[in-house]
């Protein structure tokens, strides 16, 4: 293949290539009124600390995630992941839907995959404690894991994002 022929398809691919994305962190939250009103309706947020749906209930320590990506997550021997349900532009009282897909990619380079449904009710609550939560545990060997959010009340609640285990 001739240099420029192949510098030109390089940089094709390159510009073509699906990308990770780095998705931070942001602002810290220790209290439902402050998460809720300060944030938009399914918002998305790590509960540092807690590995397990209980803990995820009584620890209130949120970590915004800013956008969908490869997060950088503490060591911790579960994640949990809450979302915002106040603040619906359009209050209802019905109950909707959210979706999470979770893969989990083994060291041994096994993938196993695994949907959970859950109910949950939009609020206008700005301290309620029944956010729509998700923890992911059970990560002996796990390598990294990936979960794609949804939910069947528009996109608010669609994210993606994955993380390596340390």
């Amino acid at each position: 293949m001739l240099p420029l022929t192949r510098t030109a398809l390089c940089g094709c691919l390159a510009m073509f290539a699906p990308q990770a994305f780095a998705a931070e962190l942001g602002q810290k939250y220790t209290s439902y009124l402050d998460m809720h009103k300060e944030t938009a309706y399914g918002s998305l947020f790590f509960n540092e600390g807690a590995i397990r749906e209980r803990d995820s209930k009584n620890r209130k320590r949120f970590a915004a995630i800013k956008a969908s990506g490869d997060l950088d997550l503490p060591s911790q021997q579960g994640y949990c992941f809450a979302f915002n349900h106040f603040g619906r532009d359009e209050p209802t009282t019905a109950t909707f839907q959210y979706r999470a897909k979770i893969t989990k990619e083994f060291k041994d380079g096994r993938k196993t995959e695994q949907t959970i449904s859950r109910p949950y009710s939009p609020t206008d609550d700005a301290v309620s404690p029944n956010l729509p939560d998700l923890c992911v545990s059970g990560l002996n060997n796990v390598s990294k894991v990936s979960t794609d959010f949804s939910s069947d009340d528009g996109d608010s609640f669609t994210w993606a994002i994955s993380f390596a285990i340390k």
